[in-house]
């Protein structure tokens, strides 16, 4: 169970966030897209022991605000993680990120060098070109479509286990916390800006891509070998690309091994971040 969260105001919207306090090191773990800090509610206590643990509701998603106006961007992300790592002393903390929230980390330690001392991408996209039906999804009248699937508890439940090679593995409160946060009518409407702006969320289009070289500090790459949201062969591309990065693939696992696997991602990614 995640702790208590609190509200933090970053640029003027309002976050959700949690943070475990302590004396240790600072990690910072970032969601996907769609999702929220609680996809993480199994591996917080599992880490707590190591480090001080901080999560946040990216802006758009979660219990934060979700602005319809917004300037969606790797650059408008990445300096709202940047400031929330201000206002919570957390500045050089290690950070963790999952799907998107893998690929706003990276923007972050791009833009803001210092942001980490040592960084951890799940699953994460960013190495390939946005696919067409993804950008499809903003097109004129699809909002209105997946707002009425989304409504359907059968319908978003069968769409959300598509993210888990095997769903009965997934503890069943978490499964139920983060599918209800997925069918948020309003994050719907997030994840459609977020496609429109996919320009300026591309790592290859902002020229963020190509300084990946820039980055000097260890990271560790995680994926599940059957996840079928983010091929497991990008994860070849991200460790090509990624200089000296470690890769650990987790078998018989889909797109979220946090959720899958809680323990052995908890022991993986503490053991890279304490042995680094």
């Amino acid at each position: 169970m995640t702790p208590q969260s609190a509200t933090i105001t970053l640029s003027g919207h309002k976050h959700r966030s949690i943070d475990t306090g302590g004396s240790n090191h600072p990690l910072l773990l970032l969601h996907g897209i769609s999702c929220s800090l609680d996809i993480y509610e199994q591996v917080v206590p599992l880490l707590t022991g190591s480090f001080r643990v901080l999560a946040i509701d990216l802006l758009g998603f979660g219990m934060s605000d979700k602005p319809k106006r917004a300037p969606y961007s790797l650059k408008l992300y990445a300096s709202l993680i940047r400031e929330f790592l201000e206002q919570t002393d957390a500045v050089g903390c290690h950070a963790v990120g999952h799907s998107m929230g893998g690929k706003y980390a990276l923007a972050t330690a791009l833009l803001y060098p210092g942001s980490f001392s040592r960084l951890v991408v799940s699953n994460t996209d960013g190495f390939t070109e946005l696919p067409g039906w993804v950008r499809g999804i903003s097109w004129p009248g699809i909002r209105q479509v997946l707002k009425k699937l989304m409504s359907s508890q059968k319908v978003a439940s069968k769409a959300f286990a598509s993210a888990f090679h095997a769903p009965e593995r997934v503890n069943r409160s978490s499964f139920k916390k983060n599918l209800l946060m997925s069918r948020n009518r309003e994050s719907i409407d997030t994840v459609m800006q977020l496609n429109r702006n996919y320009k300026q969320l591309d790592m290859a289009q902002t020229g963020l891509r190509s300084r990946l070289w820039e980055l000097d500090i260890p990271i560790l790459i995680l994926w599940g070998d059957h996840d079928q949201y983010i091929s497991p062969k990008v994860a070849a591309i991200a460790h090509r690309e990624l200089p000296g990065s470690e890769l650990f693939m987790f078998e018989n696992c889909g797109h979220a091994p946090m959720l899958e696997y809680p323990r052995q991602f908890s022991e993986v990614v503490a053991g890279f971040l304490l042995n680094h």
